[in-house]
């Protein structure tokens, strides 16, 4: 393999920088990139002709002149119609995918019904859905595929699930033996944390360097980023902290056996008499102030504030962003979780925020702006992703 000189490595990362640019900018020119960055003009146009060569630039034509007069400059944007990636996320009873451009925007999304718990399950229903996208008006067409799961990878592959069965069957491979196109598993923690990271709106604020994003669904996880990347710890269990041990009447447990959002509603159901309670018949009572319920809520909400809380005084983040199905439906239980947080008196100005996007949405969006990231080769730029 030739070795890279120097001079290469300068000009691969001249080419990230610029491409970063572009794809944050909108609408901008050769002679606006060069000063946001500090490179010479005919160092961009050199580059900036590379990048059309690729696909990758769209010709906007000219825009108008300064205040000062001059020249006339030659509009040029990120082209996003490049191609598409496909985030795939797979829950205990359905899969969700989201088709998107690479800058973020949604092309189609859907939810569908899981007919088995078997991953064999998972892959024909996958096939399916990637065997029925088209070109959807771009260049290239599917670019990528990223892979959700409620479970720990490690090496691109699932260690285990608690909702699926995995059977030896390795899904990676499946999917590279139907598309020649990259291919990333990660955690849904974790691509939530990714997706706040490049899609939060932050109102003209700085972008969060250092945040967690708590997960209560069927677990409980932790999705972590410290200066400004994502960190997986040993084999990539950072963050199960849903498997760390409580005491509770001399019994010890794990945390999500008592707190997790599929551990309440189990409670609930079994007081009820039921199977099971989906989500929206959990908020059915909680709406109709059920007082088993009620009380079951109130310790769950006190639990979570004091996760919370354990969290804040270990890693000291800018700011937790709590994501739940349930929760989320209730304005004033979020409230009530930040009250007692701060009533434990927390060290520090940890911001406690909630998702501002779909639930659902989170872990696919991270999914998404994971395997976008890799296909354009920025995956340690400061990128700005649109929904």
């Amino acid at each position: 393999m030739t070795k890279k000189t120097d001079q290469d490595v300068m000009r691969e990362n001249n080419k990230k920088l610029v491409l970063k640019t572009l794809f944050n900018a909108g609408q901008t020119s050769r002679s606006s990139i060069a000063s946001a960055i500090h490179l010479q003009k005919s160092t961009v146009s050199s580059i900036v002709r590379e990048l059309h060569e690729e696909g990758l630039i769209e010709e906007l034509g000219i825009g108008e002149s300064s205040h000062t007069g001059g020249r006339r400059p030659n509009l040029i944007q990120f082209n996003y119609r490049y191609g598409y990636v496909l985030a795939f996320d797979m829950g205990a009873r359905h899969l969700r995918y989201s088709v998107n451009y690479l800058n973020g925007e949604v092309i189609q999304k859907e939810s569908l019904r899981l007919t088995g718990r078997s991953i064999k399950d998972v892959f024909q229903m996958m096939r399916e859905v990637i065997s029925g996208l088209k070109a959807f008006d771009t260049m290239k067409g599917l670019l990528g595929i990223a892979v959700s799961t409620h479970a720990p990878v490690h090496e691109n592959e699932i260690r285990y699930s608690p909702f699926l069965e995995l059977d030896s069957f390795s899904l990676l491979t499946a999917l590279e033996e139907i598309v020649d196109v990259p291919i990333e598993f990660e955690n849904e923690a974790n691509l939530t944390a990714i997706s706040i990271r490049d899609f939060w709106y932050y109102s003209g604020e700085e972008p969060l360097q250092n945040l967690l994003a708590l997960n209560i669904h069927n677990g409980i996880g932790v999705g972590t980023i410290i200066n400004e990347q994502l960190y997986y710890g040993v084999q990539g269990l950072a963050g199960e902290i849903g498997r760390s041990v409580i005491c509770k009447d001399k019994q010890v447990y794990r945390l999500e056996e008592l707190y997790s959002e599929k551990a309440i509603m189990e409670k609930i159901a079994k007081h009820e008499n039921k199977p099971e309670l989906t989500v929206d018949e959990f908020a059915a009572l909680i709406k109709k102030k059920d007082a088993f319920v009620l009380e079951v809520v109130d310790e769950w909400i006190t639990a979570i504030a004091q996760i919370t809380y354990n969290l804040v005084q270990y890693s000291a983040p800018e700011a937790v962003f709590l994501s739940s199905r349930s929760l989320s439906q209730f304005p004033d239980l979020l409230d009530r979780i930040s009250e007692e947080y701060q009533a434990l008196d927390p060290l520090g100005e940890t911001r406690i925020e909630f998702t501002q996007h779909d639930i659902y949405d989170s872990s696919l969006l991270g999914g998404v702006a994971l395997i976008s990231r890799q296909v354009l080769g920025l995956e340690s730029q400061d990128l700005i992703f649109k929904k």
